[in-house]
């Protein structure tokens, strides 16, 4: 038997994130599952539009599940995750558990999480992202903040909004060193695939080295997604909002629509759906790299641990903790331009929530379940 522990930390001097879908509050919703004296930790960060709940709904299906009647010493994830999906309906809850889950078992195992799926390690490059701002200048000032901050970073990303977006990356390489590599996310920003086609393939000869291209097109076309695709020169067109579940990405691969795709714990469910659509992946030879929701520390190392153990990744972009008061100890960091993971039993996070609730005004702790 586990009891589940639910409580809400919001960030209250963090700047909101802006994207071409709005604006994404910082906050977390953390997962506790207590067992026989042991802690599993986990993260569910939900908005609607991407991964289909809102918190909301993620506290009106935590309340389903407060004690569950599994034993991570011998009920397997295949069994949980089974469960999960008769019993609730909000995706990022799921992921939160299995994360909270998979950190009992690599604790109980006395092995890293990512130990749990390969003996080997995957080291990749990280990028930090430059958000959407009200201004060119400040647009600017961000890129030369994060330059400051991270001398050794190898990738930068841009978002873009289908607006002005050849402006802004002018911006951005009037100050960005010379080696820089670049990533553009849309965010659906571009509603006309031959306009995206052109417009991206200006920024290109403006940035010069330019990776990939996250979901340049709306979700569900599909076609105009392919139709990019198959014309864009000199990038690779990655699915972000369009690869949500296995469903999602077999369908894409079907179409042979993108390059790759953006795998996401919370939008996946978790760990365990999101190694069934890595795997999938690899045997059709479509790239992955693994992105995040706007997640704090815990968060972003439950997806570090993802990522490294995926030999077909191809890059990280977890970097939503740069700016967030850090309140627990250990998990994952960011050195020599990668996420990098602590070689500790489970996820290697130490949590105390009686401190946490006096952190405060930077954090506000309020416990829900």
């Amino acid at each position: 038997m586990m009891v589940l522990k639910l409580l809400h930390l919001s960030f209250p001097k963090c700047e909101p994130c802006r994207t071409s879908l709005g604006a994404f509050a910082r906050e977390t919703f953390l997962v506790i599952l207590e067992y026989k004296g042991m802690q599993g930790i986990g993260a569910a960060n939900p908005f609607k539009p991407i991964t289909g709940d809102s918190p909301r709904d993620l506290v009106r299906e935590a309340k389903k599940v407060k004690e569950l009647s599994f034993d991570p010493k011998k009920d397997s994830l295949k069994k949980l995750h089974a469960f999960l999906c008769k019993k609730i309906k909000s995706k990022t809850l799921e992921c939160a558990i299995d994360a909270a889950y998979h950190d009992l078992i690599g604790k109980i195992k006395g092995v890293p999480v990512h130990k749990l799926y390969s003996k080997k390690i995957t080291v990749v490059d990280n990028s930090i992202t430059v958000f959407l701002k009200d201004s060119l200048i400040k647009t600017q000032n961000e890129a030369r903040k994060i330059y400051k901050a991270f001398p050794d970073l190898k990738i930068l990303k841009i978002k873009l909004k289908g607006k002005q977006d050849l402006e802004r990356v002018k911006a951005i390489k009037s100050v960005s060193p010379r080696n820089m590599k670049f990533i553009l996310d849309a965010n659906q920003g571009y509603k006309d695939p031959k306009e995206a086609v052109r417009v991206l393939t200006q920024i290109n000869k403006v940035l010069k080295n330019v990776l990939l291209v996250e979901q340049p097109c709306p979700k569900h076309d599909l076609k105009s997604l392919k139709y990019i695709t198959d014309n864009l020169k000199g990038m690779l067109v990655f699915a972000d909002e369009a690869a949500a579940t296995f469903e999602d990405v077999k369908k894409i691969v079907d179409k042979k629509a993108a390059h790759g795709v953006n795998i996401k714990l919370q939008k996946a469910g978790g760990i365990y759906p999101a190694t069934q659509i890595a795997l999938y992946c690899k045997k059709h030879w479509i790239k992955v790299m693994v992105g995040a929701m706007i997640e704090d520390r815990v968060g972003l190392t439950v997806d570090a641990h993802f990522a490294a153990a995926n030999s077909n990744v191809i890059l990280t972009d977890l970097d939503t903790d740069i700016d967030s008061p850090l309140y627990v100890k250990g998990g994952s960091y960011l050195k020599n331009g990668q996420r990098k993971i602590y070689d500790r039993p489970g996820f290697g996070i130490d949590i105390d929530i009686k401190k946490l609730r006096k952190i405060g005004p930077a954090l506000v702790c309020k416990e829900l379940l």
